[in-house]
């Protein structure tokens, strides 16, 4: 029983499918990151907490930031 080798014809890992869902799963984590900073800080705008000038530059400034360097 434990001396029978079962050999099964597994197919070798496909690395680069693995890289490229992982690259997916970190795109869609940092843009919807961004997206929920976004909606978060439009909501104090709407509210008045935020000024709507201050809201917009960060939400520039965040999206530009991260478009360029993640």
């Amino acid at each position: 029983m434990a001396s029978e080798s079962h050999h099964h014809d597994v197919p070798a890992m496909d690395y680069a499918e693995h890289d490229k869902t992982f690259g997916l799963f970190a795109t869609l984590i940092k843009w919807g990151t961004v997206l929920s900073l976004t909606i978060t800080i439009l909501a104090g705008t709407f509210t008045g907490t935020i000024p709507w000038l201050f809201g917009l530059a960060v939400i520039v400034a965040l999206t530009a930031i991260t478009a360029k360097f993640f």
